[in-house]
């Protein structure tokens, strides 16, 4: 988050004010003609887009007169929604027009940068001592607002940075454009840009990589708990406190404070976000469901809507999730409904046909044929005595009897698939999408998900280099801690994508060798038994004794490690 120095006396941000006031009206007044001389121009620089010209500062200054106006009438604390409500005189078109909301934002934003407010429970705004000296002296009129001020740049670019961002992506559907979480949990400093189409988070085991996820999966009707073992901190009693952790911008230009409610010893934490933004999407967990056949007894006598079939598939996985079981698997019930989607697409001379189940009949094929690997060669399914079976070009079997990774990939496919009914963009959180994969299976699935929904921006946790590398364009971040287990993120922007598995291994997910433990262990023998400036024939024996231990591939790195041990023994020198 960005950090701001204390504004003392003559406030270093603010220019020299002209004599007069303006006069104060609702912030969406206006806003259109604005939008005629304040609108960036795109201009074309070297094959890219180039923005010229930045923001609107007249109707962010106008914001934020409004908006100090406003606070300044409460002796209390004042949520932000309330704050801008208020400040725009009930007149809420500011909502649904994008240019006036991320004014809006930004005008809170700089607000809390030049410290005129401050946050004393971490959730709500009031006026600061800065905020009330600035208002008694100071005309909030064009221009006092010092946009040389270093602070004030960079922030600037920053919103540039997302608003362009946003330019970039294909379709308008709001979305996630940045989390940025500090001193909750074990992380120290998390900071992530999301890409359009994927974004990568990996890291060890406990790094947090679905921690993180879980922020987000709200926006995506899935429950996740959050376990926190509390803090014990000077002033007593922390219960029913609240401490601001960290902020999740959106595409739409709106942000919210991602804020913990504290609490003594382990408790599940609880986690708000006052100005939560509507996301559409999906979050799928890494928990998949074990599936034994099970006959259907009754055929669905009419067909549900995609939202209907989706919602059914999902509440089977969260309740097996949360610890819970039901009659029915989330496999049977994808089972169930396509079976009514065929009985129901067609119709006979007496049942009229449903255009919406033979689009989900026929669809749900159609992305099967991109999506599932090529060595299956699946061609079709069909519907025999109330199962569904899965045909290739060389084998036909019930869609109970497919293997694990199969059948995972199966369930990811229906979800998205059925989620892609009721809008073409919206966003995917996938938890491990590598679980029950066979490694050609990894290679595959991110490329073919993109390919099968191509408006649909994915964010995946993962383990796998396979999954890591799938796409040379997305954004990838890892997650590292340090030797106090403090976890911080950074963007890999030097990724090999094109590198093997154990280049992604030791570049990306900091493992210092991909050998198994034992070839280690007979590695750093055979080393040790060499003298400091080996001899040719010595070095013939030290490759001999490599081959007998089934290591005659590690030759070249061992004599990588032979050159660095000699390099730092003449610098002590």
């Amino acid at each position: 988050m960005l950090a701001s120095d204390d504004l003392e006396g003559s406030h270093p941000a603010l220019r020299t004010p002209l004599p007069t006031a303006p006069r104060l009206t609702s912030c969406i007044d206006g806003e259109s003609a604005a939008k005629d001389r304040s609108r960036k121009t795109r201009t074309r620089r070297g094959g890219s887009v180039g923005y010229s010209q930045s923001m609107d500062w007249d109707r962010i200054e106008t914001a934020v007169d409004a908006l100090m106006r406003t606070v300044q009438r409460f002796g209390y604390p004042v949520d932000s929604e309330s704050l801008l409500a208020l400040a725009n005189e009930g007149d809420t078109r500011w909502r649904t027009d994008p240019e006036a909301l991320r004014n809006q934002y930004r005008a809170l934003d700089l607000m809390d940068l030049l410290q005129l407010v401050d946050k004393p429970d971490g959730l709500n705004r009031q006026i600061s001592d800065s905020g009330r000296q600035l208002l008694q002296t100071t005309p909030l009129v064009h221009g006092w607002i010092d946009r040389d001020d270093h602070r004030v740049q960079v922030w600037s670019e920053m919103e540039m940075l997302r608003e362009a961002a946003q330019d970039a992506r294909p379709l308008a559907e709001n979305t996630f454009a940045r989390l940025e979480i500090s001193s909750w949990r074990q992380f120290q400093a998390i900071d992530i840009s999301f890409h359009p189409r994927l974004t990568i988070i990996t890291g060890a085991n406990g790094a947090g990589k679905t921690t993180l996820l879980n922020i987000l999966a709200p926006h995506l009707s899935w429950s996740a708990q959050l376990v926190s073992s509390g803090r014990q901190e000077a002033g007593g009693d922390l219960n029913g406190h609240t401490s601001e952790v960290g902020r999740l911008f959106y595409t739409n230009g709106a942000r919210t404070s991602i804020v913990e409610t504290l609490a003594e010893g382990v408790h599940i934490s609880a986690l708000q976000m006052p100005s939560q933004q509507h996301v559409p999407g999906l979050f799928i967990s890494s928990h998949r469901s074990i599936s034994s056949y099970q006959q259907l007894q009754n055929l669905p006598a009419r067909f549900s809507a995609a939202n209907v079939l989706l919602n059914q598939f999902a509440g089977e996985v969260q309740t097996r999730y949360s610890g819970g079981s039901s009659q029915y698997p989330p496999l049977f019930r994808m089972k169930e409904a396509l079976v009514a989607a065929a009985m129901h697409g067609y119709g006979n001379q007496a049942v009229l046909p449903t255009e919406e189940a033979r689009i989900i009949w026929e669809g749900f094929q159609d992305v099967l044929r991109n999506f599932l690997p090529k060595s299956l060669r699946f061609r079709e399914l069909a519907v025999k005595n109330g199962d569904v079976i899965v045909r290739t070009h060389s084998a036909e079997f019930p869609l109970e009897a497919v293997s694990g990774g199969l059948s995972a990939m199966l369930e990811l496919a229906w979800q998205v698939f059925l989620r892609s009914r009721d809008a073409e963009a919206f966003t995917v959180c996938i938890d491990e999408p590598e679980n029950h994969l066979h490694p050609e299976l990894q290679r595959q699935i991110v490329p073919a998900l993109l390919d099968a929904f191509p408006h649909v921006s994915f964010i995946i946790a993962t383990h796998s280099p396979f999954v890591v590398t799938a796409f040379p364009d997305a954004y990838v971040y890892a997650l590292s801690s340090n030797f106090s287990g403090v976890v911080t993120s950074r963007r890999v922007h030097d990724l090999n994508s094109s590198g093997t598995s154990d280049d992604t291994l030791m570049s990306v997910l900091g493992l210092d060798t991909p050998l198994p433990i034992w070839a280690e262990g007979r590695l750093k023998l055979a080393l040790e038994a060499l003298p400091p400036d080996p001899s040719v024939d010595e070095l013939r024996d030290f490759r001999d004794k490599l081959v007998a231990a089934g290591l005659e591939e590690q030759f070249s790195a061992a004599l990588d490690i032979l050159r660095v041990d000699s390099t730092r023994d003449s610098d002590k020198q």
